[in-house]
């Protein structure tokens, strides 16, 4: 997909001067799989949404031990850790597969953001979706057995189970792989 009808088609900007402008800093990028995006502690320079493939947001414990923060899968899905430019990333985000993002610098972003009143419109749409996703995340994660919370991911992430390590799955989900597997098997 190219940035003209990305922007038209997934991030609606109806206006086509403003959206030339925002196509014109626009680039995509391909991440080969096990790329990163961004690491924990580094400041994000773009704002980037997937366009294809499969991106995993993790950040580590006090152990040291991955923690499965979140899945992008969704074509449009904002991959930014922070929309503070200044601000270190709190987790990495990396390539599961071959993946394509496009990417905005983040500078301009802002800026276009500072003066435009139609892209605000956008930003909240998308800082409402994320924060409704969030809160369902946190409800299915804390309300919910081990059971449901494993018959919930494929309904809230259909196929992915089949396309990811398991590990993410069960970090994701706030179990072991082992109580994953047991899972899995208790529903074939």
């Amino acid at each position: 997909m190219d940035p003209n009808t990305f922007f038209t088609k997934i991030l609606p900007i109806q206006d086509e001067a403003l959206r030339a402008r925002v196509v014109s800093l626009s680039q995509v990028r391909k991440l080969d799989k096990g790329a990163f995006l961004v690491r924990e502690g580094e400041t994000m320079s773009q704002i980037s949404f997937l366009l294809s493939g499969i991106l995993l947001g993790f950040f580590l414990d006090y152990n040291g031990r991955d923690i499965t923060d979140c899945f992008g899968v969704r074509c449009g899905a904002p991959a930014v850790s922070s929309f503070r430019p200044d601000a270190p990333s709190p987790i990495s985000i990396q390539a599961l597969t071959d993946t394509r993002v496009l990417s905005i610098p983040m500078v301009e972003a802002l800026d276009l953001l500072e003066h435009d009143v139609r892209l605000v419109y956008i930003y909240n749409h998308l800082l409402q979706a994320s924060m409704e996703e969030h809160w369902q995340l946190k409800t299915v994660l804390h309300k919910r057995t081990a059971m449901e919370r494993y018959q919930w991911f494929p309904e809230a992430y259909p196929g992915l189970i089949d396309q990811v390590t398991h590990r993410y799955v069960a970090s994701f989900l706030e179990m072991s792989p082992v109580t994953l597997s047991r899972l899995r098997s208790a529903l074939r």
